[in-house]
């Protein structure tokens, strides 16, 4: 990768664990974090919630406020009746229909989990509609005392983001990103990962190989999880080669995952 980027190497970290699947949806965090913090504030749920699962079974205490405008039950509900007709008109095997159905439940299930809290609005820097919610809003809901670990997977939105949230570096431990178009945003993403690294370091970093690299070496959808100073100082210690083995795994299993 381009030296231009040295500042995106991470520190060296001994409580680094994954949380998730071993592909798209896993993240690397700090697992004393993880196992300390009051809140998780998850953006972003699309079809997969195997981070905020696998985050329970190791901070039973911690309550999940979950953010996404996009999921509801119509795209499970729409899925079963269509392989419903295909088995009916023999055209797909039961088991087909049994997945779907089985998907829909786990949908079903997640959100009976005490400490899970959905809300179907749009994270936003500007409130615009009545499901819009900005950062202050989010962080209204949050006890003052409380700390909390951010998780942002929002396909784009996240530069509008960067300033409010910094306004809450106090309260939060951790913020896991994933960056999206940096293609086309990459100056924009290197001002705003140097802002967030005045108050956070950063301790993983990940190549997302549903999308490539550029000429530059900089994966077009880059993962980082920063880590608030107050919980790690900089040692000058830093890891340089990725991905790391039975840590990383590539978020397509298909293909080979990005090396730099």
């Amino acid at each position: 990768m381009d030296k231009k980027f040295n500042f995106l190497k991470p520190l060296k970290n001994q409580n680094l664990i994954r949380v998730g699947r071993e592909a798209d949806g896993g993240y690397i965090v700090d697992e004393k974090v993880v196992a300390s913090v009051d809140y998780l504030i998850s953006f972003g749920m699309g079809s997969d919630w195997s981070f905020e699962l696998d985050y329970i079974k190791i901070n039973k205490k911690v309550k999940i406020f979950m953010y996404d405008c996009y999921v509801s039950k119509k795209p499970y509900l729409k899925e079963i009746l269509k392989y419903l007709k295909r088995f009916l008109t023999f055209r797909c095997k039961y088991n087909d229909l049994k997945i779907r159905i089985i998907l829909f439940k786990n949908y079903l299930d997640f959100f009976k989990i005490d400490s899970v809290k959905f809300y179907q609005e749009k994270i936003t820097n500007i409130k615009k509609n009545k499901n819009d919610a900005d950062i202050d809003k989010v962080f209204s809901r949050i006890p003052n005392e409380k700390k909390v670990v951010l998780k942002i997977d929002i396909e784009g939105t996240e530069f509008e983001l960067i300033d409010d949230i910094i306004k809450y570096k106090s309260k939060i431990a951790m913020i896991i990103f994933e960056f999206h178009c940096l293609d086309q945003n990459e100056e924009i993403f290197t001002e705003a990962v140097k802002k967030i690294k005045e108050d956070f370091n950063i301790i993983h970093i990940h190549g997302n190989n549903h999308c490539e690299k550029l000429e530059s070496g900089l994966p077009i959808a880059l993962e980082l999880t920063f880590i608030n100073k107050d919980y790690q100082k900089d040692s000058g210690e830093y890891v340089k080669s990725f991905p790391i083995k039975n840590l990383d795994y590539p978020n397509n299993p298909y293909k080979e995952d990005l090396i730099f």
